[in-house]
């Protein structure tokens, strides 16, 4: 089934990676930017670039809504994308939002499944997120939006800088890691952490694009196969740097005085834990997996190698 496929976002990390693997596809593809993102990004060859914002009812109304498309596709949608795509685009026979597994935060059980509870408010959850998606799915059941939503785990591949045991993203973390300075973290290791990988990702997106009757309605998680814990995450990091870090800990508050300008707003959640299982997405979209958390996150740091990030 070829279809006429239009990416907001195309981009961005993800976006670009799905308006990618789309037009390998063999489906029509018309991506959508604000800018130019000067990070490297994947090739767009074939993928037809439009200028705009989502976001701007005229560009929906005078360029987007007269492509006929036929599946949409935004990798960070809002709660706003709901009615402008049902506004504007009310042909499209699917819309897929990527959200985030952070919605189910704290797991009840383990592996948790997309039924577990998500709408309400925890002290930890993407609340904001959980509404977004809450909308999407009422307007399938009230006005049939043909809204499929897909929720990743940790993000992690090239392109990105890996999480970190700091809550974040801070290339400094790895740096010290490499230079076999001391590193300073809480007591984590034991906590589950479970990484996708980028590509894996966007694989799900264009796999949904086949089956536009099974997939609407649905939530799917995506991730790797298996969590593992935050030490063995650490120790595969420093395994690959070649790292000889003392590893010391200390409590939460304690870290901002230790690293000043290093910022620890993510250790909240980066301490639950996280085991996710992704049999729905196998059994209905044949979602596989190509890498573990231990191999996305080798081939982030490699990738951090090669554009020179760790450098000092």
């Amino acid at each position: 089934m070829k279809r006429k496929v239009i990416v907001f976002g195309a981009s961005g990390e993800i976006g670009g990676r799905i308006a990618r693997l789309a037009a390998d596809a063999g489906h029509r593809v018309y991506g959508v930017s604000r800018g130019t993102n000067l990070r490297d990004t994947v090739d767009l060859s074939g993928v037809q670039m439009l200028h705009g914002d989502k976001n701007d009812e005229t560009f929906l109304r005078d360029v987007v809504s007269k492509l006929d498309i036929d599946a949409v596709i935004d990798s960070v949608p809002s709660l706003e994308s709901v009615d402008l795509y049902m506004k504007y685009l009310p042909r499209a026979g699917n819309v897929f939002f990527c959200s985030s597994t952070g919605t189910f935060v704290p797991l009840q059980c383990f592996p948790a499944d997309e039924n577990h509870p998500w709408r309400e408010e925890t002290p930890v959850n993407f609340y904001r997120q959980c509404r977004r998606d809450d909308y999407a799915l009422r307007m399938y059941a009230e006005k049939e939006f043909p809204v499929t939503i897909f929720r990743p785990t940790n993000i992690i591949g090239e392109d990105r800088v890996p999480l970190e045991l700091w809550g974040g993203r801070n290339i400094e973390f790895y740096r010290d890691l490499q230079a076999g300075r001391p590193v300073t973290i809480p007591a984590c290791e034991q906590v589950m952490v479970q990484s996708g990988y980028n590509w894996d990702l966007a694989s799900a997106f264009v796999l949904g694009l086949t089956q536009p009757e099974e997939v609407r309605g649905e939530l799917f998680i995506i991730s790797c196969k298996q969590a593992i814990t935050l030490g063995r995450y650490l120790q595969t990091a420093m395994e690959f740097l070649g790292s000889k870090s003392e590893i010391r800990h200390a409590a939460v508050e304690e870290l901002p005085g230790i690293y000043p300008d290093a910022s620890f707003g993510g250790i909240p959640f980066l301490l639950e834990p996280m085991c996710l299982d992704i049999g729905k997405a196998e059994r209905v979209l044949g979602y596989s997996p190509s890498k573990t958390t231990e191999e996305g996150l080798i081939a982030a740091l490699s990738w951090c190698v090669n554009s020179g990030l760790l450098k000092s």
